[in-house]
């Protein structure tokens, strides 16, 4: 076994993640369902570093805050969700004002960053899991704190499932929502994705000159309580290991569908490893998976209501300092890092 390395469950050998030399201004992330709340907080939390985000069936930042006399995690599975009506959907003019007195104490990043970014929105037709009433208020929340309506692509046009959308005839059929929630709708969600945020995109590649890293994610983790697996994942085209200087592109997995639960279908099977051979770009599959004690995440989602400061009564899970956010940052500033000589 090569120094730096060590066994694990997942993999025959888990690797460090290696600092690179990416470009860690030119970020940007993405992701679906538990992902996409996930996309929203590490996109406003660290819009400094962001130049766009693409949001799969996800809500509004702060979504779980929209009601005070309700749980954090009630709210997440109602309001969040498949609310009875809208207007106990996101509580979005609330949402707003709570993410502009975060920027002034400094909790994440000026919003003012926003407002040269580029967004992807996505609800399909046919998802009654996190419908579009709740996606709606996502596209109305980041045009009020400054994405500009010009620079969203907003598409509720395809009769889609809860999933993520691919092109192949493998995945589920279309419309359905069940396991593992990646879906053929003839079109490769993750190359619109990475088109809307980055400008003179390639079409995707054909092969792939390197495979997938696994890495020791446990080395980014600061708590025991985050749900984040020992192991991650990475796509590093052979040009970006030669020098060439390339951006990082952080890809949430939702529910049930990190490798613990789905293997590689995620990091290797939706598209985003042939659009970074392509266009010189990083991959960075960041993993959590489910945990029946403390923290209680028993179906393996990331965290948009708490549960990953278990004994705080007002948890952070929105921050720069919020467990899993701080973790994901901190693989991105090892990519970041200067390579070594």
């Amino acid at each position: 076994m090569a120094a730096g390395e060590k066994t694990d469950n997942n993999a025959a050998s888990v690797a460090a993640l290696p600092a690179i030399g990416a470009d860690i201004k030119r970020t940007s992330v993405s992701g679906l369902s538990s992902g996409a709340f996930m996309t929203s907080q590490l996109y406003v939390a660290y819009s400094d570093i962001m130049v766009g985000a693409g949001i799969i069936a996800g809500g509004p930042y702060l979504c779980a805050k929209s009601w005070s006399l309700s749980p954090l995690v009630i709210n997440a599975t109602t309001s969040c969700m498949n609310p009875l009506t809208p207007a106990v959907g996101p509580n979005t003019p609330l949402l707003v004002k709570l993410s502009q007195a975060l920027q002034e104490t400094g909790d994440i990043a000026p919003l003012d960053n926003l407002k040269d970014d580029h967004l992807y929105i996505f609800s399909g037709q046919k998802d009654k899991t996190v419908t579009t009433t709740v996606v709606d208020q996502t596209e109305k929340y980041f045009e009020a704190i400054g994405v500009p309506a010009s620079a969203i692509q907003y598409d509720t046009s395809v009769a889609a499932g809860h999933a993520i959308i691919t092109n192949s005839s493998q995945d589920s059929d279309c419309p359905v929502t069940a396991a593992p929630y990646i879906n053929d709708c003839n079109f490769e969600q993750s190359t619109r994705i990475l088109d809307q945020i980055y400008p003179n995109m390639k079409a995707p590649a054909t092969l792939l000159s390197s495979a997938v890293l696994a890495f020791d994610q446990s080395a980014f983790l600061d708590s025991k309580t985050t749900s984040m697996s020992d192991t991650a994942y990475a796509y590093i085209p052979a040009t970006c290991q030669a020098g060439k200087q390339c951006a990082v592109h952080v890809v949430f997995h939702g529910c049930k569908q990190g490798a613990a639960v789905i293997g590689d279908k995620y990091y290797a099977d939706t598209g985003y490893n042939y659009m970074a051979e392509a266009n010189d770009l990083i991959m960075l599959y960041p993993q959590v998976q489910p945990s029946n004690g403390a923290p209680l995440n028993p179906e393996g989602c990331w965290d948009f209501w708490g549960y990953s400061s278990p004994t705080d009564a007002q948890p952070d899970f929105y921050s720069r300092k919020a467990p899993q956010i701080s973790a994901v940052y901190r693989m991105i500033e090892r990519l970041s890092q200067p390579r070594a000589l």
